[in-house]
């Protein structure tokens, strides 16, 4: 299969440029309710933005730079934050900032060259709660959109084998959905299921943002909790007090667990900040 010929950050990068394809053009017919000018503007502006700060920390740090990787933040920055015209300089503002400090993300929280947070949540998680500012993730509205999202991500997920993962997500996010909604009927369940698997970014979240390779876990056993971990906190019935977690701080917190779960990973990356474990 030609794919196998295809590097994976490359394979993820042509999904996400088909999905922005097929969003841009449906936008000129109204069927993606998004400007196509403001659409071309913020993705120039966080491809712009991204490849930017990613030259410059790579220089400053000396590291080899990953165009695929600068370019598949960019795009997801693109289709997560709502599009904004220059009538609106404080929403370009913000993906502007989002885009950097996932760029900066890479290099700053990082033990040897390896990131510990997803970039794009971890900028949209930090900035957003600083500068009061929603994340839209205004691609979940696109149903439409719906065929190339689950085919791209199923050739993306099979290729990392990932498929118990996302398998976990998605079973505790649809049932606790279900569980939640009306279930005197069918219809009322259906209503529930239909809301969350096809109206929402569920699909997007999971088959792009939770496949990340560089801050999923190593081992089946952890990739299942870690699904099923961040499927709970993506949940929107899912709160501490009055705190109901985004889908962005979702991730973040999935990814602490990728960082405690690993012990040999965590051991590597505590004697490289010269502290000790508890098992040394």
């Amino acid at each position: 299969m030609f794919l196998r010929h295809i590097l994976t950050y490359r394979l993820a990068l042509y999904y996400l440029a088909a999905i922005w394809v097929g969003a841009f053009a449906l936008s000129f017919f109204d069927i993606v309710h998004q400007s196509p000018a403001n659409m071309a503007l913020s993705t120039a502006l966080a491809l712009g933005i991204c490849y930017v700060t990613n030259w410059a920390f790579s220089y400053v740090f000396g590291a080899t730079s990953n165009w695929e990787s600068v370019g598949i933040s960019a795009l997801i920055i693109s289709l997560i934050i709502t599009p904004a015209g220059f009538d609106d300089p404080a929403a370009l503002g913000f993906l502007a900032v989002v885009a950097a400090w996932a760029m900066a993300s890479k290099y700053l929280i990082a033990i040897k060259h390896k990131h510990l947070f997803n970039p794009t949540c971890f900028g949209a998680a930090v900035l957003g709660t600083l500068l009061h500012r929603t994340v839209s993730w205004w691609i979940g509205d696109a149903a439409i959109l719906l065929p190339i999202i689950i085919l791209g991500g199923a050739l993306l997920v099979h290729r990392l084998r990932y498929v118990e993962m996302v398998l976990a997500y998605a079973v505790v996010v649809l049932t606790n959905s279900v569980l939640h909604g009306n279930t005197a009927s069918l219809a009322g369940m259906y209503n529930s299921f239909s809301n969350m698997g096809i109206h929402s970014m569920f699909a997007f979240f999971g088959l792009v943002m939770l496949t990340e390779p560089r801050t999923a876990p190593l081992g089946r056993w952890r990739q299942v909790v870690y699904g099923a971990l961040v499927g709970i906190l993506f949940s929107p019935y899912t709160h501490i007090g009055t705190y109901y977690f985004t889908p962005e701080a979702a991730l973040v917190c999935g990814n602490l667990f990728t960082l405690f779960s690993n012990k040999r990973r965590l051991k590597r990356w505590t004697e490289k900040l010269g502290m000790k474990t508890a098992s040394a």
